[in-house]
């Protein structure tokens, strides 16, 4: 095989396990999973955020413990990320949106920040690991909630622990196996279909004269 197909594509799968981690790393953050952030810094890494700075076998501790004190739901989007490969070291920058919502005086919040994780990494024993982190805050935002959304009742929420619909999904899909699926027909499609539309009309949303 071509040397340089062989050097782009060794780049390529360690590209991936960094992005795949971080991925996990923020999928841990929104479902206070100890074990997910974790595996995402090496026992000696720094995370440094500039007002504090911790070690990296302490964040599956310490992380949760603040999340479940400070928010009731929250959301982490991984956007725009850069990644350098240099040998078993590499070096990324990962733009994050953080929204969360939160309470004060009794009054319910919503949390917006952006911030950047500028990461070292380290392979080690074929993983690829944070051993410094560096966190920069681009902006942020605290608003309160004047009005929510009209959900339906039986609808699906996210829950901040492993109670999360997505573990019972994901362990059947790694046993090979597949949730009972319960279709509906054509008739419940429509009523389904009328009954979304109504309760979005019942609320003012929707446009009332065509675009």
């Amino acid at each position: 095989m071509d040397p340089e197909l062989v050097t782009w594509l060794l780049e390529l799968q360690a590209k991936e396990a960094i992005r795949d981690r971080l991925t996990r790393y923020l999928r841990g953050i929104d479902r206070n999973d100890p074990e997910l952030l974790q595996d995402t810094f090496w026992p000696d890494a720094l995370v440094d955020h500039g007002h504090s700075r911790f070690r990296g076998d302490s964040i599956g501790k310490i992380f949760p413990s603040t999340s479940k004190h400070a928010t009731h739901r929250q959301v982490h989007y991984l956007m725009n990320l850069l990644i350098e490969i240099h040998g078993d070291e590499a070096i990324s920058e990962a733009q994050a949106l953080y929204c969360a919502e939160t309470e004060r005086n009794e009054v319910a919040y919503l949390i917006s920040r952006s911030v950047r994780y500028i990461d070292r990494w380290d392979k080690r024993d074929g993983q690829w690991r944070v051993f410094h982190r560096t966190v920069a805050e681009s902006w942020n935002k605290l608003e309160p909630i004047v009005e929510r959304f009209p959900n339906p009742e039986g609808m699906i929420y996210a829950q901040p622990d492993r109670s999360d619909i997505s573990y019972q999904l994901f362990e059947l899909a790694r046993k090979g196996e597949r949730p009972p699926l319960r279709i509906p027909d054509e008739e419940e499609n429509e009523k389904n279909f009328h009954h979304a539309r109504e309760r979005l009309d019942s609320a003012g949303f929707g446009f009332k004269t065509p675009r």
